[in-house]
């Protein structure tokens, strides 16, 4: 499963020169972190996910979304925005029991056999 790239072209002048605005304000700042991410999901607030967008014809349909500022081959802000669907991975979610055990090791098949401090001959 790979990522998936939309780019926005904006068409009214107001919205195109906002993101110029910010992209040039970020870019004074050094920032080169995204225009936009996801906000947080509201619904488990526990963790640290954000809502992310369910493609239901891709085999893991949940994706991460994040925009950039396009920009020409010359490093020009366009105005636009470049969209970035990252697909989420499915081993980092609370499956319950599955992925790796909690240290990593390897779990044995087998029923543990008591203690060995407690034989007498």
């Amino acid at each position: 499963m790979s990522n998936i790239y939309i780019k926005l072209i904006a068409n009214h002048p107001v919205l195109k020169q906002t993101i110029l605005d910010i992209m040039q304000m970020k870019k004074e700042q050094g920032d080169n972190t995204p225009l936009f991410v996801a906000p947080k999901n509201e619904e488990r607030p526990d963790k640290n996910w954000t809502i992310g967008v369910n493609i239901p014809q891709e085999a893991n349909g949940w994706y991460s979304q994040a925009a950039f500022g396009a920009t020409t081959d010359d490093g020009q802000a366009t105005g636009g925005v470049n969209v970035s669907l990252k697909p989420n991975d499915a081993s980092k979610s609370s499956t319950g029991g599955s992925g790796q055990p909690a240290m990593g090791g390897y779990k044995k098949p087998f029923p543990k056999t008591g203690t060995y401090g407690s034989y007498k001959r």
